[in-house]
């Protein structure tokens, strides 16, 4: 397993992100690429494998609960009908989760056409998320 991958130099602060959550264990920012304004993508800090059924069950329970907290934060700062989870995992070897604010199923389609944001488009987008999470 690749311990050097993009997720982990985000933890490291070795490449920048918007951040728009973080505790002790865990890290959302957005997704640079994303499929909807507000794509977001929640990772463990601790690499512990690329497939989120193989974390241990306290891990995983408490990705779960950090993740709750940053889908709530979301749909208080996009219009949308939900928040979508995704895992998929085939894109870096680090556990991650994709939420994604949606209002019909087609928005989960991750073969469209990526979004393209500003630098101070993704800053103002990921201070107001981060404002509205209560971690």
């Amino acid at each position: 397993m690749n311990n050097n991958n993009i997720f982990q130099k985000i933890i490291k602060n070795e490449i920048s992100s918007y951040k728009v959550a973080e505790d002790t264990y865990h890290l959302a920012f957005l997704d640079i690429y994303p499929i909807k304004i507000g794509h977001t993508l929640v990772i463990p800090k601790k690499s512990n494998g690329d497939k989120i059924f193989s974390l241990p069950e306290k891990e995983f329970m408490s990705i779960m609960f950090f993740t709750r907290k940053v889908a709530i934060g979301i749909e208080k700062i996009i219009p949308c009908n939900r928040v979508g989870i995704f895992v998929l995992g085939f894109e870096i070897p680090h556990v991650h989760i994709h939420l994604i604010p949606m209002d019909q199923e087609s928005d989960g389609n991750f073969s469209k056409k990526r979004i393209i944001l500003s630098k101070k488009k993704f800053q103002i987008l990921s201070e107001k998320i981060r404002k509205s999470i209560k971690i």
